[in-house]
């Protein structure tokens, strides 16, 4: 199948066949004019203020009966071509065939609902005979006055005027004094009001069948004895022995133990099984049974114990009443004749009564509980968790077996989601995800530009998240009222490959830890195990951390200490070299939420922008060349915090907005260190988009420098020299640059003009020329300022 105009249209709607879609869909991969085309049409799409074609005039090409042939493919190639190539030049033509395409689609995929009565009386009327259309209307207006009531005093009208009137529509007159159909008979059934029967009726059945089951419930002795018995509960509980038929006193099975001990069957016992035979039941409740007598195996337990003695030193078990009816007491098994154990030493299976008598215990031993199954070897037994937004959106990285999905691919979702182990999640700004574990009492909350993986168990704890970059703050979510334990949770929080395990002492601890990524300063570095820096701040409680290496720092509340792996390893847990925070972060605090008017305005593009289900791959590209800056940006962001690099390098070449610039330089360079191949990926795709000699001098740019390198003429010669570099992107990043080697601020701008441009170049020109490079090696290294302002 051809990759044309029109395939693509009617792939976007969705009216091909499922091996067309397949084969469209490889052909997108491949083709990335084809790609960029696609998301054209859907941004055109989405574009409310695209005005319609002219339907004549000069821009009125082309022709609507045209387009309608192009759509209907019953133009010739020449015309088809034509057509494609003024949709390809104009946005309105484009909108107005992709849209009109979509449209017919909706409308021709739902056959129309006819009134079967409408198409009769249409079909009644027949074909109308020559002539009719004149006749009729002098017809209609020859007999307009004779609708009105007769006037005696005017004369007969003469047979001479009868030819005036024409017999055809004479006929057709007598239709409207017919008694005209009723409105409504012409609603269809599916519109008319349900009869007053079949409204009812679910309600009655519905009722009825409570009303059933109410019955059968409360007419139930089991559950209701004193209400609907006719007897005392005393009888019954009389003559209960006699009725139960689970109670069997025949001679064959009355004995209680199938070996009896010499001392059990000992003269002591004042009466046997034989003699209990012998008892009448109406004598049951008047007589106390002897203390020797021995108790059917099958009888049920009785319904209550009798009080303990008040000097007992040990309290009879206490056991719940059962909601069957209560039965009669059994009658106890015979007394050794051995001596009393000693107070503490009693036997478990038969404990002391009060009057003397041992309670039957169950003589069969209990079965061996099975063996403990270590639940941090099954990775698939960790907590259940599941996510959602707060105010939007989250991503989800896609399963590799998704058909349009590739390896690195996210998905847009907005509902709850549940995540499994190893299911890798981020929070792209402005939104706020919250990730629940209800097993484990807590609430981990991704702050907007946070990615994470979790992670299940492992050897530092039951649960545990891998944090990329940004953000997450964990609350504990114990009630007062929870006494089963005073502490908090325990998590797992892996970095790069170190292990930590964070505990929340208390169950009202709170804490955030913030993870920022290390961005590469010399070209072709290595990622280490410095590739990150991070802090963790305690805002209520007290939190525990420990690192692999076996160190473990209590931080109080209100308190930080620095997770970077040089700082730990020097012991520097809050560095003196750097400002310590007056305070936690406001986005520490629980239930924090920027509820500014800028940022719901915010929230509001970016959501109208996005829809649930949708791949980042082919929804965010589109939206970074939106015409609003502060959409675009977020766009890139998001595309930066799924690594992304493909689409970042596209930002830098074809995208206009500064913001978006600076987001996926931002970007590229974090996903520098994340991987030592990344170094030849982003080679291969800078020059896919680039000339030679530009692909190399960004790629230069994206590895960064260091403060040798100011100290060096000749780079210090090309940082300068590429001020006034045509591409905007080499100008923004080596003014960057120039201003974090040296810590000075110079009056420039990347979108000034090239005379104001070479201005400023030749100002730095001569500084070189008079210190022999940016920095003089004698000067002290000045400190980079922390957030470099690029104009």
């Amino acid at each position: 199948m051809r990759l044309t105009l029109r395939t693509l249209i009617a792939y976007l709607d969705d009216v091909l066949e499922p091996s067309q879609i397949k084969e469209i869909g490889k052909k997108l991969e491949e083709s990335s004019y084809a790609s960029s085309l696609v998301e054209r049409i859907k941004d055109v799409l989405r574009r409310r203020r695209l005005t319609a074609p002219e339907v004549e005039g000069p821009g009125s090409n082309p022709d609507p009966n045209t387009v309608a042939e192009y759509l209907d493919n019953t133009l010739t190639p020449e015309s088809v071509a034509d057509v494609e190539k003024i949709c390809l030049n104009s946005d309105v033509n484009l909108v107005e065939v992709a849209a009109s395409h979509q449209i017919l689609t909706l409308v021709l995929g739902e056959p129309a609902t006819i009134n079967p009565d409408t198409r009769d009386r249409i079909y009644a009327l027949g074909p109308a005979p020559a002539g009719t259309q004149t006749g009729a209307a002098t017809a209609s207006a020859m007999t307009l006055p004779d609708t009105s009531a007769p006037d005696t005093s005017m004369p007969a009208q003469s047979p001479s005027a009868a030819p005036l009137r024409n017999p055809t529509p004479a006929k057709q007159q007598t239709i409207p004094a017919e008694e005209p159909e009723s409105f409504s008979s012409r609603i269809p059934d599916y519109l008319k009001t349900k009869p007053l029967w079949k409204r009812v009726t679910p309600y009655f059945l519905v009722l009825l069948a409570a009303v059933v089951w109410a019955g059968l419930f409360f007419s139930d002795s089991t559950y209701f004895p004193p209400i609907f018995s006719g007897s005392d509960n005393s009888d019954q509980l009389a003559s209960n022995s006699v009725e139960n038929l689970e109670v069997d006193l025949g001679p064959s099975q009355t004995v209680s133990k199938p070996e009896m001990t010499p001392e059990e069957s000992s003269p002591a016992a004042p009466a046997t099984k034989s003699e209990s035979d012998e008892k009448p039941a109406a004598s049951t409740p008047e007589k106390k049974e002897p203390a020797g007598e021995t108790v059917a195996m099958n009888t049920k337990p009785p319904a209550f114990d009798p009080p303990p003695p008040a000097d007992a030193e040990t309290a009879s078990p206490s056991k719940a009443v059962p909601t069957t009816p209560p039965l009669t007491e059994p009658l106890p098994i015979p007394v050794p004749t051995e001596p009393q154990p000693q107070a503490g030493k009693t036997e478990p299976p038969q404990p002391a009564s009060p009057d003397g008598k041992t309670v039957a215990m169950n003589t069969k031993p209990s079965a061996p509980a099975p063996p403990k199954i270590e639940m941090a070897d099954v990775a698939e037994q960790a907590p259940a968790a599941q996510i959602e937004s707060e105010d939007g959106f989250f991503l989800e990285q896609v399963d590799k077996t998704h058909e349009l999905a590739d390896k690195n691919d996210w998905v847009i979702l907005s509902k709850v989601s549940p995540i499994q182990v190893g299911s890798t999640v981020a929070s792209p700004e402005p939104f706020t995800a919250r990730i629940n574990i209800p097993e484990a009492r807590c609430k981990v909350v991704l702050l907007p530009g946070t990615a994470v993986t979790y992670t299940g168990k492992n050897k530092a704890a039951d649960m545990g998240f891998q944090i990329q970059e940004g953000r997450i703050r964990i609350e504990a979510s114990r009630g007062l009222n929870d006494a089963r334990d005073a502490a908090g949770p325990v998590l797992s929080i892996k970095v790069n490959d170190e292990l930590w395990r964070v505990d929340l002492v208390t169950r009202d601890s709170v804490c955030g830890i913030e993870i920022v990524p290390v961005q590469p300063n010399k070209p072709g570095q290595i990622p280490d195990a410095d590739n990150y820096t991070g802090i963790l701040y305690a805002y209520s409680g007290m939190i525990r951390f420990s690192d692999g290496k076996g160190k473990v720092q209590t931080i109080d509340a209100g308190n930080w200490m620095s997770l970077s792996a040089q700082d730990r390893t020097k012991g520097l847990i809050n560095p003196s070299d750097r400002p310590k925070p007056l305070r936690v972060p406001h986005w520490v605090e629980p239930d924090h939420k920027d509820n500014s008017y800028l940022s719901r305005r915010l929230i509001a593009a970016f959501v109208k922008e996005l829809k649930d289900g949708q791949l980042v791959s082919l929804t965010m590209p589109a939206i970074t060349k939106d015409l609003k800056p502060n959409v675009s940006d977020l766009a890139t962001k998001s595309l930066a915090l799924t690594n992304r690099y493909q689409e970042l390098v596209k930002v830098l070449n074809e995208v206009d907005h500064h913001e978006s610039r600076i987001a996926a330089i931002a970007g590229i360079r974090n996903w520098l260190l994340r991987d030592p191949e990344n170094g030849t990926l982003l080679t291969v795709s800078l020059q896919s988009q680039f000339s030679p000699q530009m692909a190399e001098i960004l790629e230069r740019l994206l590895w960064g420098f260091q403060q040798e390198d100011a100290q060096d003429r000749f780079i210090s010669g090309r940082l300068v020299e590429w001020l006034e570099n045509s591409n905007v992107a080499v100008r923004e990043l080596s003014f960057n640059y120039i201003n974090q080697l040296t810590g000075r601020s110079v009056d420039y701008s990347a979108i000034a003009t090239p005379t104001q441009r070479r201005a400023t170049a030749r100002r730095w020109f001569t500084h070189i020329e008079k210190h022999g490079s940016l920095l003089d090696p004698q000067e002290a290294i000045p400190a980079s300022p922390a957030k470099p302002t690029i104009q």
